[in-house]
């Protein structure tokens, strides 16, 4: 009876933890980082490059854009894929100087599309000369 509550408990315990966790600490800016489905990332650029950056980059991967908004504290772009999956994009000032972002693609979030969306919003940042 015992082993059994315990093993409950353990079980609770596994699906409970991976919901409250934050946003990994990242190491060095222009990184990022895949957690909890979503691709956590810094940029030495500031906000409004990484938005531009952010619009060309799901233009050049042919991902329809429905919604953008930016002022001077907070960005959000969120776009459709072929396939009907929802990315969105948020993008914030760090203090100082650069910006952070955060990529999701989906309900789950999916590693690999989310890490081709941030590897062109680099080249775009790298390419514009900034």
């Amino acid at each position: 009876m015992v082993i059994r509550h315990i093993s409950v408990a353990l079980a609770v315990v596994g699906l409970v933890l991976p919901a409250c966790g934050c946003a990994p600490s990242i190491v060095s800016p222009d990184a990022g980082v895949y957690s909890g489905g979503r691709l956590y990332a810094e940029s030495s650029q500031d906000m409004t490059s990484v938005y531009a950056a952010t619009l060309k980059a799901l233009d050049e991967l042919e991902l329809n854009v429905t919604e953008q908004a930016k002022d001077a504290f907070y960005a959000r772009v969120v776009a459709k894929g072929a396939d009907g999956k929802r990315i969105t994009i948020n993008i914030k000032p760090k203090e100082g100087d650069g910006a952070t972002l955060t990529i999701k693609v989906g309900t789950f979030g999916e590693k690999r599309r989310s890490s081709i969306i941030y590897e062109h919003i680099k080249m775009n940042l790298t390419s514009s000369g900034k």
